[in-house]
């Protein structure tokens, strides 16, 4: 899955603002057809029906917005390359993805004690992770992660569980489920700068990287605005192979509060 990227004052644009609905519909929808299928730009015409009309296009190439000059059979959207992400940067940050996760597979190879033939994906992620924290004497100095007191002990005890799964023969424990636990605890007792780096630990943990200040801010939006919703999301957002599973996980979170909000009337 890919991204389009429209600021804030992209339906004000001269180029834009005196669009038919229908030639607005159909530049965006054109926008996430490049970005989809990564032509950075070129829109054939053979995709055409299903984009929007020749009138809407017409109007799009009047605007300035797309153009069939020097194209074989196809428009091409001016200036997509200085807004959108090319195909090559899209390609790069996938092998570098592969890459990462190969690298964490064969680290954690020895010390994981489910084969993949026995479990499902979504349960061999979560066995994966829960072998290499049962392996790992987790203390405070080798978290430097977790910079909150409250949720470093929380990460401690979940280990300590973990550990004393395996040590009665449970592998497949629950990890979400000791997150909530933990979760819980800590916003019961008001403490939300314990819930955001607990939940920071956890993608983490499930994407096995280092997360940038960036992401940390909007793990720190999602907690406060949606609040226990945003495990959730989290969960969902991590059965998928994703790039950028916070931002995923943030538009989950979104529509589960409506749906929740409309359901509560």
């Amino acid at each position: 899955m890919t991204w389009i990227k429209i600021d804030d004052s992209f339906p004000d644009h001269p180029k834009i603002i005196g669009l038919s609905n229908e030639a607005f519909r159909t530049h965006i929808h054109g926008l996430c057809y490049c970005g989809r299928f990564l032509t950075d730009g070129f829109i054939p015409s053979a995709a055409l029906p299903k984009i929007g009309s020749l009138e809407a296009v017409r109007e799009l190439v009047e605007a300035g917005l797309w153009s069939d000059e020097g194209t074989a059979d196809g428009f091409l959207i001016y200036g997509y390359l200085d807004h959108q992400t090319s195909k090559k940067q899209v390609e790069e940050k996938r092998e570098s993805m592969r890459e990462r996760q190969k690298r964490y597979r064969e680290r954690n190879k020895e010390d994981n004690a489910v084969t993949n033939d026995e479990v499902t994906e979504p349960e061999y992620r979560i066995q994966n992770t829960e072998v290499r924290i049962q392996n790992t004497d987790i203390t405070t100095k080798e978290l430097p992660a977790v910079r909150v007191k409250s949720a470093k002990l929380s990460v401690e005890r979940i280990s300590q569980k973990l550990g004393d799964a395996r040590a009665n023969g449970v592998n497949a424990w629950n990890l979400s489920k000791l997150i909530e636990e933990e979760w819980d605890l800590l916003h019961n007792a008001n403490d939300i700068g314990g819930c955001i780096a607990l939940t920071a630990w956890y993608v983490q943990e499930l994407q096995s990287r280092a997360l940038s200040s960036s992401e940390i801010s909007r793990i720190g939006q999602m907690t406060k605005r949606f609040g226990r919703i945003a495990l959730l999301a989290i969960d969902e957002a991590a059965s998928k192979d994703l790039t950028d599973l916070v931002s995923y996980a943030y538009r989950v979170a979104q529509n589960m509060y409506s749906e929740r909000k409309a359901n509560n009337g």
